[in-house]
């Protein structure tokens, strides 16, 4: 981790966690005040749809931007621990270990780094250009080969239905939802109350699941090894390995793959028909799809291309019991006399490179790693953890720690493999 220390014309923040807990006390608020008193339901009920509609698009639309005006001159410095904000009327200090996502955003026509933390509180660092926020980016641990990044996407209503569509189902759903709630509520009150509420317990969870995972907002992680889709009980992983191009148009980004199939990483919503299928890109793309767009860019040209290189083979399993992999790798860096990593066939350095490498296979990463657990220099174990943290795929950052560790077990190494087989 390099320290890094730049003058900002201009440092904002967004107080995203602020305002979500505000529309929490509002809705948790009106729901007491109708239960102790239900006649208050004609005052209480537009604060809690309000409170639930702000909530609703806190989790179904891109993250808040700063307010025009609202960005003060500052010092940036990054340190091992945080990043301070050095202001006129305040400091501010960043912990890293709370920061969940770092990108370059071109808000406002200017080049500006954003750190957000993981309640959706962002930093945003205005910057000379490109050049100095990559440096920026990297000396906070956030390049693309350092560290996973995440974005949100839109649901999958708004992916594929229209305005219109949407404007209709929500339309549709209130109609339905609004009278059947205080009769829901009647009965409780007034029946079985038990075997109510057993039925409720077990019908709530089966009818929310197909509406949750239809209007949930979803989430793009990019690794170095490829793109995964997380959405409401639902993950899909698509290995760089599968894609042979990235483009972009109004919609968001595409993944074009062998055969000529495609997959939509949508930033916008779906406005109308004749937005359906993917076409040229307009002429200015929206910020949030320039920067999902530029950052799978700078993922895949990280991968190294060397995964398949012959010299490497030596570290694969091939059908191996764990046991059996461990002992070969042991001998293989103790080779020629012993003379450790330095006189090996593969070094340290090649091991560590094959570890980083997004193109390689995972379970040569995953013996690469086992290799380098007994490496003399803790340096190595740092890449291992920094090259585990970049991996869009969870199973597999959690294999290459564990195998860092000398604690890999079987179970890892399946759940790693059956994460790319989906």
């Amino acid at each position: 981790m390099n320290s890094l220390r730049i003058e900002s014309e201009g440092v904002a923040f967004v107080h995203a966690r602020r305002a979500r807990i505000a529309a929490w006390a509002v809705l948790i608020g009106g729901v007491a005040l109708t239960a102790a008193a239900p006649v208050l339901v004609v005052l209480t009920q537009w604060a809690m749809v309000w409170a639930v509609l702000f909530l609703i698009g806190h989790h179904t639309s891109p993250g808040r931007t700063p307010r025009r005006g609202s960005a003060r001159p500052a010092t940036v410095a990054v340190e091992k621990d945080e990043i301070v904000v050095a202001q006129a009327a305040r400091t501010t200090r960043l912990p890293r270990a709370r920061l969940e996502a770092g990108w370059i955003d071109g808000f406002a026509g200017q080049h500006h780094v954003v750190f957000r933390d993981r309640g959706g509180d962002a930093a945003w660092i205005r910057v000379r250009g490109a050049a100095e926020a990559s440096a920026l980016l990297r000396a906070a641990g956030f390049a693309a080969d350092q560290h996973v990044f995440s974005t949100r996407l839109v649901s999958v209503a708004a992916e594929r239905l229209t305005r219109a569509e949407r404007v209709g189902l929500i339309c549709l759903a209130v109609c339905m939802g609004y009278p059947t709630a205080p009769i829901a509520l009647i009965a409780l009150w007034s029946g079985p109350a038990a075997l109510l509420a057993v039925t409720l317990a077990v019908a709530v969870p089966l009818l929310a699941y197909p509406p949750l995972r239809l209007l949930g907002a979803r989430t793009a992680l990019v690794g170095t090894d490829g793109v995964t889709i997380k959405g409401f009980f639902h993950r899909r992983l698509i290995p760089f390995a599968l894609v042979t191009g990235v483009s972009a148009d109004e919609r968001g980004v595409w993944l074009a793959h062998p055969g000529g199939a495609r997959t939509l990483l949508p930033t916008m919503a779906r406005m109308s028909k004749g937005s359906a299928a993917a076409g040229s890109a307009p002429a200015s793309l929206a910020a949030s799809t320039e920067v999902l767009l530029a950052r799978v860019r700078e993922a895949m040209a990280a991968r190294s291309g060397q995964g398949a290189a012959a010299r490497f083979a030596a570290l694969d399993r091939r059908g191996r019991a764990l046991a059996e992999w461990r002992s070969a790798l042991g001998a293989l860096v103790r080779r020629d006399g012993g003379g450790g990593y330095r006189h090996a066939p593969l070094d340290a350095d090649d091991l560590a490179s094959v570890v980083e490498d997004g193109a390689a296979p995972v379970e040569r990463r995953i013996g690469a790693a086992m290799a380098l657990s007994t490496a003399p220099d803790p340096g190595h174990r740092h890449r291992i953890r920094i090259a585990a943290g970049a991996c869009a795929d969870d199973a597999l950052g959690a294999a290459l720690e564990k195998a860092a560790e000398g604690a890999l077990a079987e179970d890892d190494v399946e759940r790693a493999l059956r994460a790319r087989a989906r």
